[in-house]
């Protein structure tokens, strides 16, 4: 009975390990979790949300407003006015009279509705293009993170193959060193030798080291990037080979910066247009409603005592409003909004001719990259081909112990030049990757 319980524990464990656990396959992958889980991508989000808000609230100003009026009057005091005695009977004198009911009832309903107002329907246009903006410049947010994730994930990569080509060096430098350092107990090499070789060593376990380290670092950024805490688990399980290849005769999707050039431009317009709408007048219509009634007891409504009756009035009018002369304050700001249109549209002009030539620079540069990556790969197993060759012309005794220990070095460089080499081939790849995404 106690296996059991132990053998269900420990399911249970490794069960909530597996859930607990997130795995990369692709960057594609990353990018795709990234777009639910990266703090910076769903706080664009929320922007984009508000201004969603700001466009409705902007076309709401152009509905009637309608308000609704209601008051209560008490007259404490009615106010005393001193008539002449004649009306009452009373020549040659003034008569005291209050004029009025203590209690006044009030009520009613006031619509408004511009007819014409040109400013109100540009600043909604402008609410609007402003939300469609926020929408490419979510997708401009959504490309960023998506290089930072890219940077972090073939670094992680790149550092993966380093220390696979690190734990290669090594083996080989601790070979070497332990023959030198037996043939120099036996006599047949000097110290020299063994030092140079232990050297070598101590050079590619460093380099094992770092790699290693930055394959951690590279993972603690990307749980950063994610929305990971240090403690979560993230595994990538992917290698270079299958992730080299990219098509690039295809076209490129239109960059989110040219959108958001184009949203800028139309936005500049509309600001020109909406400050030559300053010109002309504004046509509203009003209406309006409102009854009284009057009570000398405070009865709400009975008409018990008092006047019962209501005494309603009602209006409407056609207001016009026409800008003669404000101090030339309107016209300026026109002539400045004119400035900036210019200025936006030849902005995003150039922008789209700088991307066209960006992109074909993009495809040369990952097919130079990608093609002295292919070179540097080829020297670098060739080099290491001559090492061997020369390490067993040396066990035979044909080569001496310095050609061994030169081809070594020059295997060394080469694995250099190949790392570097494939470092810029993958920056190039990811660029080519985040062109081809439609954000």
């Amino acid at each position: 009975m106690s296996r059991r319980l132990t053998l269900i524990i420990a399911l249970l464990a490794l069960s909530g390990l597996a859930n607990g656990q997130v795995v990369f396959t692709s960057l594609e992958d990353v990018w795709k979790y990234a777009d639910a889980h990266n703090i910076t991508i769903r706080t664009v989000k929320y922007e984009l949300d508000k201004s969603g808000y700001a466009t409705k609230q902007s076309y709401s100003a152009m509905l009637p407003q309608v308000n609704a009026t209601g008051s209560y009057v008490d007259n404490l005091a009615l106010q005393t006015t001193l008539l002449p005695g004649d009306f009452v009977g009373k020549p040659g004198t003034y008569v005291p009279l209050q004029f009025g009911q203590q209690f006044v009832y009030s009520g009613g309903i006031n619509a408004q509705m511009y007819v014409l107002n040109l400013q109100n329907w540009y600043s909604a246009r402008m609410a609007k293009q402003t939300e469609e903006m926020n929408k490419d410049s979510l997708a401009n947010t959504r490309k960023n993170v998506y290089q930072q994730l890219a940077t972090q994930y073939y670094s992680y990569l790149l550092m993966q193959e380093a220390a696979r080509l690190a734990d290669e060096t090594a083996r080989i430098a601790d070979s070497v060193y332990q023959t030198t350092n037996n043939k120099y107990k036996e006599g047949t090499n000097n110290e020299s030798n063994v030092d140079v070789t232990k050297l070598n060593l101590e050079r590619a376990q460093q380099t094992q080291i770092t790699a290693r380290y930055q394959m951690l670092t590279a993972r603690n950024n990307l749980k950063a990037l994610l929305g990971f805490s240090v403690n979560d688990s993230l595994q990538i399980n992917a290698t270079l080979q299958s992730n080299l290849d990219v098509e690039t005769n295809s076209a490129f999707a239109e960059d989110p910066l040219i959108r958001l050039a184009s949203w800028k431009t139309k936005i500049s317009l509309t600001q020109y247009r909406q400050s030559n709408s300053a010109f002309v007048p504004t046509i509203n219509v009003l209406y309006n409603y409102a009854t009284q009634r009057f009570d000398k007891t405070f009865e709400p409504f009975s008409g018990a005592t008092g006047v019962a009756g209501w005494f309603p009035s009602q209006y409407w009018s056609l207001q016009a409003s026409f800008p003669l002369f404000t101090s030339g304050s309107r016209y300026f700001q026109s002539k400045r909004n004119k400035l900036n249109y210019q200025e936006s549209m030849e902005q995003y002009e150039y922008a789209q001719k700088q991307s066209a030539i960006n992109d074909e620079n993009l495809r040369l540069n990952y097919q130079k990259a990608k093609a002295v990556l292919g070179k540097t790969q080829d020297v670098m197993n060739l080099s290491l081909d001559n090492y061997k060759h020369i390490s067993y012309r040396y066990d035979a005794g044909i080569a001496p112990l310095e050609d061994r220990l030169n081809a070594f070095r020059d295997y060394i460089d080469y694995q250099n030049q190949y790392l570097n080499s494939l470092s810029d081939m993958l920056v190039q790849l990811y660029q080519v990757k985040l062109r081809q995404q439609s954000f």
